[in-house]
């Protein structure tokens, strides 16, 4: 059997094992979850780590030995409560409601004082406060007590409570100069309350009184946020009689700007009525088509609008919007009891709508003809609010286009009574718009719809082109813009003439243009050569004298490549061996006397180049008198040129008259004898051997070696020539020859001489 002193014996020999065994480690913090709370908010927080309980054995006991849980948790300058000791690696603590917004240190303390710290390891967030709200609906009492209680209270951007992390002033007032506020549970009535929250505190709780009946609004504020409101119903709280609006704008409404008003369920005694608990149906209505009524400033906004008022709305608040100008504008409030189904006394108001403040300008065009640059063109403006609301803005604007033009005019204009006439001049073409805008208020402005500017009427002809020199025949292209005052090349179809300093009407080709717009280009023939001429364009205007004109710069039209040569006919007869003129002349095409240099070969039809001098010119270039010399007289002929494959000739020909007589040429028979007539001719010839027909001379005849010739004498020439029976006299010399003589019997040294064989029979 075991002995009862077993037991504690076993655990003071367990305990003393413990006690002279190693010491327990020190604690060790490594994490925290969650590692941030909300100010004001405590939170459960887990540690993990490592941690080494206390034993814990009671000697006097039957129990066993205990770990116990002796760990205290710091985070900052507080302690946390709740620490529990889960496990060797985890504890559980909670962080207190009161820890200051920021982060702070996390410490761990065992029993034996040993610590371990988790720098930064816990963090507070402050949401923040966003907005003060009344948490209560519209609370209501009778005229002189209190009524039920009404919380303020913060809250953050989430709407959750959110407590204070610094000392915040909340200020509470009345309307109503008789309305007295008290915190619940504390202090003298006051008109005005002011509470201060400590941190950590969210809300307060108060309530209100008042002498005088009616809807009361109460207005609560704070630094920084924005105010608040809230009814209270103060009265006699009789049953719903009548429908009113209230707090109705006293100076006309702006056109969409919202303007705040109220409608009010009140008893017969003109105070607030108690509302049933089935609601008061209300029907609202605006005669403005543009009008619009709302429960609040998101809208949206409707021309009529039915709601059910529950027992905590007997006082509603409206705004009123209206986007357009009017003198007088109509609501109306209809109201059933839905308890009852009796009708409430409707009311019905006017207001007056004003438009709102200048948002932008209209630009309207007045013409409705396609815009010309340099043209004045009319445009109204009109300064209208953001609803087209026409207002009476009355000051300078400034005018510009978009895209810009730089010589823009006029730079400026002003209203009057929200309105002006413009006339503006634009000076550059393309897609533009008129712009108008404030000075002082560079947004407030206005556009007009986009313009198609074109060019102007054409106040210029501009020539370009055609420099240096031309050639006879051969076309040159020149450009011929009409521009407008600016440069523009004008839309206006034209047509213009050509003419040309020194040049006939029929050399020059085109001599008008045919109908163009803004530009055409020409192509311009000459087919005349001129040392210096210059083109003339005119405008074709057939009402009424030539319009705008241009002329280009002075050029030189050349003749174009030789075509042919003209030989001019020889109108009298040269004389043989006589030196005569004659002028050749290369032209073109066109009679232009051509510049090329050639090298002429000269004939004579009819005649060899013997015939001829000279038979070749060289160097030759346009025209030129060449003088020639033929010897051959009496063939009809005609001078012919050539060079380089191309010929001409004289249209005429003409006959060369025979030179000066020079000789005789005698013909007899080939045989005579002594005793014989025979017959002898004589021809008067020139130096070149051609008969001078207008000798008329005699010639002396004689023989030799020796005889004497019967008749010693010719007659007188006829035509250049003569015929004689002629014998021999005293020739005794058979069988030899015989020269007769012809000498001219005024000029001796002109003779002739023919041999003849002396035979005693010719037979």
């Amino acid at each position: 059997m075991r002995s009862p002193l077993l037991h504690p014996l076993a655990s003071l020999l367990l305990a003393c094992a413990l006690a002279c065994g190693s010491a327990p480690e020190s604690p060790r913090l490594d994490t925290v979850q969650p590692p941030q709370a909300f100010y004001g908010t405590p939170e459960h927080l887990r540690l993990r780590g490592a941690f080494a309980p206390d034993l814990s054995v009671d000697l006097g006991s039957d129990a066993p030995p205990s770990l116990e849980n002796r760990f205290e948790v710091r985070i900052g300058s507080e302690r946390a409560y709740a620490v529990r000791f889960l496990t060797r690696d985890m504890l559980e603590a909670t962080a207190p409601a009161t820890l200051p917004p920021g982060r702070h240190d996390l410490t761990v303390i065992d029993a034996q004082g040993r610590a371990s710290t988790l720098p930064g390891g816990f963090e507070v967030v402050d949401r923040g406060v966003h907005r003060l709200v009344f948490v209560t609906s519209m609370r209501s009492a009778h005229t002189g007590e209190w009524s039920e209680p009404i919380r303020v209270e913060l809250r953050d951007g989430e709407d959750r409570p959110a407590p204070t992390s610094l000392p915040r002033v909340v200020r509470l007032t009345s309307d109503s100069d008789t309305g007295r506020f008290a915190r619940v549970g504390g202090n003298e009535p006051v008109p005005s309350l002011e509470l201060t929250l400590a941190p950590g505190e969210s809300g307060v709780d108060l309530v209100y009184r008042d002498s005088t009946p009616g809807y009361h609004t109460l207005e609560g504020s704070s630094l920084g946020l924005p105010p608040i409101a809230q009814t209270v119903a103060v009265g006699r709280l009789g049953p719903p009689h009548q429908v009113r609006f209230t707090q109705l704008p006293l100076s006309p409404l702006r056109a969409g700007e919202p303007a705040a008003l109220a409608l009010e369920v009140l008893d017969a005694s003109g105070g607030p009525a108690a509302l049933p608990l089935t609601g008061i149906r209300v029907e609202l209505r605006t005669d403005a088509p543009s009008g619009g009524l709302a429960r609040t400033a998101s809208g949206p906004y409707h021309p009529a609008l039915v709601l059910t008022l529950q027992r905590t709305e007997g006082r509603l608040p409206l705004l009123y919007r209206d986007t357009r100008g009017a003198a007088q504008v109509r609501l109306s409030a209809h109201a059933i009891n839905q308890d009852t189904l009796t009708t409430l006394i409707p009311d019905n108001q006017r207001l007056s709508v004003q438009p709102g403040p200048t948002h932008r300008f209209e630009v309207l065009r007045d013409d409705s003809g396609p815009p010309r640059v340099g043209e004045p063109e009319s445009f109204t403006l009109q300064a209208l609010d953001a609803w087209d609301n026409p207002t009476s803005y009355a000051g300078p604007v400034l005018v510009g286009t978009l895209p810009p033009d730089p010589d823009f005019s006029p730079g400026g204009v002003t209203l009057e009574a929200g309105r002006a006439s413009l006339s503006a001049e634009f000076t550059q073409v393309g897609t533009r718009a008129l712009v108008i805008w404030n000075p002082h208020q560079p947004d407030v402005r206005g556009t007009s719809a986009p313009l198609v500017v074109g060019p102007g009427r054409p106040v210029l002809l501009r020539v370009t082109g055609g420099g240096g020199p031309q050639r006879a025949g051969e076309p040159f292209a020149l450009t011929l813009e009409a521009l407008d005052r600016f440069g523009h090349r004008a839309q206006t179809p034209l047509r213009v003439t050509l003419s040309a300093l020194g040049v006939a009407q029929g050399a020059l080709s085109p001599t008008r243009s045919g109908t163009f717009t803004g530009t055409t280009t020409l192509s311009v023939t000459f087919t005349t050569a001129v040392h210096e001429t210059h083109l003339r364009f005119e405008e074709e205007n057939p009402e009424g004298p030539p319009g705008l004109s241009a002329t280009t710069g002075d050029f030189t039209v050349r003749p174009g490549p030789t075509s042919r040569f003209l030989v001019e006919d020889t109108a009298d007869s040269p004389t043989a061996g006589v030196a005569f003129p004659v002028r050749v002349r290369a032209v073109d095409a066109w009679g232009n006397p051509s510049e090329d240099v050639h090298e002429l070969s000269l004939g004579a039809e009819g005649l060899s180049d013997a015939d001829l001098s000279p038979t070749r010119f060289a160097s030759f270039q346009g025209e030129a008198t060449v003088s020639l010399t033929l010897t051959r007289a009496h063939v009809p002929t005609r001078l012919t040129v050539e060079a380089n494959g191309r010929r001409g000739q004289q249209t005429k020909s003409f006959t060369v008259r025979p030179g000066a007589f020079a000789s005789y040429e005698l013909k007899g028979p080939g045989c005579i004898t002594e005793t014989d007539n025979w017959s002898l001719s004589l021809t008067a010839r020139d130096a070149w051997g051609n008969r001078v027909s207008s000798y008329t001379g005699k010639a002396r005849l004689s023989v030799q070696p020796k005889g004497t010739p019967s008749p010693g004498e010719t007659a007188s020439f006829v035509e250049g020539g003569t015929h004689l029976q002629l014998s021999l006299n005293e020739i005794h010399a058979p069988q030899a020859h015989v020269t007769i003589t012809a000498r001219d019997s005024a000029h001796g040294g002109k003779q002739g001489t023919l041999q003849l064989s002396l035979q005693r029979s010719c037979r």
